[in-house]
């Protein structure tokens, strides 16, 4: 039996440029045959080329809500190669994910752990330099000193000091 280009859309639910890209691409040559002097199409044939050369629909994520597809996306391994839609939902995700932390960054909220690291180094160097001028600044209030409360009144209150001064610059 043989059919037109255009019944050949109606059947497969396409376009009559879908059959046309095909026919261009020479998908469907074997089945084109001439019938008083018009190109037709052999049904069976072009049927069978057209299922051979087309590629499937994607299935869809069977996922049944968002958190339900990050869930999956999060526990699949960095290395396995997922479906296309799997791998767009992990790339969106991903994305919004660095926009989160931009934002967080812009807001102050979040900073690097290089910063966190130089103002710790920087804040330990600065603790352990009052701490190692304590003795050069309350060595001259203990040498005429014979009370020992007053004593550890006098180191109680430079402690405190060196410390609070850390307080406020943190």
């Amino acid at each position: 039996m043989f059919i037109t280009f255009a019944d050949l859309a109606k059947l497969k639910s396409v376009s009559r440029s879908a059959v046309s890209q095909r026919r261009q691409t020479g998908i469907l040559k074997d089945a084109i045959v001439k019938v008083n002097g018009r190109e037709m199409l052999n049904k069976d044939l072009a049927l069978e080329l057209w299922d051979r050369n087309s590629v499937p629909a994607p299935t869809p994520i069977t996922a049944e809500t968002k958190k339900e597809l990050k869930k999956q996306v999060q526990e699949m391994p960095a290395d396995q190669i997922p479906d296309f839609n799997v791998s767009r939902a992990k790339n969106e995700f991903y994305k919004a994910e660095l926009a989160r932390i931009q934002v967080l960054q812009q807001k102050k909220e979040l900073i690097s752990a290089k910063e966190v690291e130089k103002k710790s180094f920087e804040l330990a160097v600065g603790i352990r330099e009052a701490f190692l001028t304590l003795p050069d600044r309350v060595s001259n209030l203990f040498a005429s000193e014979t009370d020992a409360t007053a004593i550890d009144g006098v180191l109680r209150k430079e402690i405190h000091s060196c410390l609070e001064s850390f307080v406020e610059a943190a």
